[in-house]
């Protein structure tokens, strides 16, 4: 199972807006009668469009297909 961990707005080169979203792997297991445990995984970053994203650092990310940076907006 995936869940969303994180989401930053961000402004693209051209001041437009976006939004970077934060996903990570859980496998969850539980033994008989107890209840499950959640173990973290991977995880990634994409746009809502599902391009992917990668981090450049704590305010940049870049789109993995394009190379466009993307600052994010605080």
């Amino acid at each position: 199972m995936e869940i969303e961990i994180g989401c930053w707005p961000c402004s693209t080169e051209d001041e437009s807006s976006v939004v970077v979203i934060e996903y990570q792997h859980v496998t969850t297991h539980a033994a008989p009668g107890a209840p499950g445990r959640r173990y973290p995984g991977a995880r990634r970053l994409a746009l809502p469009t599902g391009e992917r994203a990668r981090y450049i650092d704590a305010a940049t990310f870049e789109i993995v297909e394009t190379g466009e940076l993307l600052r994010r907006i605080d």
